[in-house]
């Protein structure tokens, strides 16, 4: 005699793992941005701690001028246990609006906006 097998705790396996994979993600906890008119250079500094910097670092940078994609830059280690830093060459102009999107290897995002303003005489 044959018994059923029972669908249900392959089910319930599947989705507490499903559930739980946003348990794991870092996302960065801040991003700062800064813009260089006279380099035409975009600083971002980000939090991100890691637990592991060959394991959880910011993977993935995507820049926008005015809401057109300008680049995608991919990481493949962080340097610092604390924070994510780059210097990315983008071509804006006073009004312009930057946003940049960080992306963590072991899930999670965050995102950045700022408008190019001239720097400020001292």
């Amino acid at each position: 005699m044959k018994l059923p097998v029972s669908k249900g705790p392959i089910a319930s396996l599947a989705m507490t793992l499903l559930l739980a994979s946003p348990c794991f993600a870092t996302p960065p906890t801040s991003i700062t941005l800064s813009y260089d008119l006279d380099k035409g250079s975009l600083h971002v500094e980000a939090v991100h701690p890691s637990f592991n910097l060959e394991k959880s670092y910011v993977r993935l940078m995507n820049v926008y001028v005015n809401g057109q994609q300008v680049t995608t830059l991919n990481y493949f280690k962080q340097n610092d246990n604390y924070e994510f830093t780059d210097d990315v060459p983008v071509t804006a102009q006073e009004g312009d609006v930057i946003k940049v999107e960080l992306f963590c290897s072991l899930g999670g995002d965050m995102s950045k906006e700022m408008t190019v303003a001239k720097p400020d005489k001292e």
